[in-house]
């Protein structure tokens, strides 16, 4: 099965009743650092929904910005306020700006949550949304030299925080190399400093639709680590192909890593989605392999994909040449980065 269309939305009764009690049981002489030494038990500086061992409801009135962590900074706000400290913040303009259909955080369900979210301990629900090794193989055309996948979807990461998936493709370019859009579709956020919490820099994430790509899906495609903002702005319609920005190392701890496009592909069958500070979750949303998208028909999601026949998992590669050319004509769905003629 790929996908089955979902929406669930939480109403806030359940925090009103409680609130009384949030405020008696933490504003009274609590400390923020303390709150979070007490709770965060793998020593990343926040707390995660899994290691909260409180009430639920008191989680989400002391998660102002909804990206599922507390931070110092939301146990102060919610210790000097109570439970009126809760507010949906829209990410901060020098950080992020998002446009579209979107919704709030209420409306994706725990299961989306739990696999955007997850560690490597918590993998099941990253698993059954298709966040592992899809086993497709990339094939690059004969005659053009296009950049090449290095780290591929699925992998046990090997960045600086233990316990995570790679979520996306990294492919290496030089500096400043050109990204652009790999099929008609909109801006919906960019992420202008996110390395602090995503290790994923400048970000831009575009929205494509079933009538952009021919795919009865929504399309999500997340590029990154851009050297420098790109130049294209959220609400912006751009056809496949268009300059995005130029490729980089932003958010990229360590000097090893070489400049490379960090990729990411989301898919769901819902036209909505939510923005936190530090990504997009689309509705009831998928991880896919990029690779996946240049099969052109479904099905493309990850579990489908490692049931293929091993001759089916090779996968041709669609791009754009350094004349302008698409191949192939038809293509809908291309490469971020131009192919060289040999």
């Amino acid at each position: 099965m790929l996908l089955t269309k979902r929406m669930v939305f939480t109403g806030m009764l359940s925090a009103l009743l409680i609130a009384p009690v949030i405020d008696a049981a933490f504003a009274q002489g609590k400390n923020p650092k303390r709150a979070v030494k007490k709770n965060d038990t793998d020593g990343d500086g926040k707390v995660s929904r899994d290691e909260w061992q409180k009430s639920g409801d008191i989680f989400d009135a002391i998660d102002a910005d909804e990206d599922g962590y507390l931070t110092v900074r939301e146990f102060k706000a919610f210790f000097e306020g109570g439970a009126q400290a809760k507010r949906k913040k829209q990410p901060s303009s020098d950080n992020a700006s998002s446009g579209g259909p979107k919704v709030s955080m209420g409306a994706i369900d725990d299961a989306t949550k739990g696999a955007f979210f997850a560690k490597l301990e918590k993998m099941d629900q990253q698993r059954q949304r298709g966040l592992l090794e899809s086993e497709l193989v990339p094939v690059y055309p004969d005659g053009a030299d296009c950049p090449e996948i290095d780290h591929i979807f699925g992998e046990p990461w090997r960045g600086p925080v233990a316990n995570r998936i790679h979520s996306g493709a990294d492919i290496p370019a030089g500096w400043d190399v050109p990204l652009h859009a790999m099929a008609d579709g909109e801006v919906i956020a960019i992420y202008r400093e996110g390395g602090g919490k995503s290790f994923r820099g400048r970000q831009v994430i575009m929205r494509h639709t079933p009538e952009d790509t021919g795919l009865p899906v929504y399309i999500y495609t997340l590029q990154s680590h851009f050297n420098a903002p790109p130049q294209v702005q959220v609400g912006q319609r751009l056809k496949m192909g268009d300059f995005i920005g130029p490729n980089g190392k932003s958010g990229v701890p360590g000097k090893r890593r070489q400049p490379h496009n960090h990729l990411t592909v989301n898919i769901t069958t819902s036209p909505n989605y939510a923005v936190t500070d530090s990504l997009v979750i689309p509705v009831d949303g998928h991880f896919i392999d990029p690779v996946a998208l240049f099969r052109g028909k479904l099905p493309i999601d990850t579990h489908a994909m490692r049931a293929l026949p091993e001759d089916e998992r090779r996968v041709q590669i669609a791009y754009k040449d350094d004349k302008g050319n698409i191949h192939p004509p038809d293509a809908k769905i291309i490469w971020p980065f131009i192919c060289e003629a040999d």
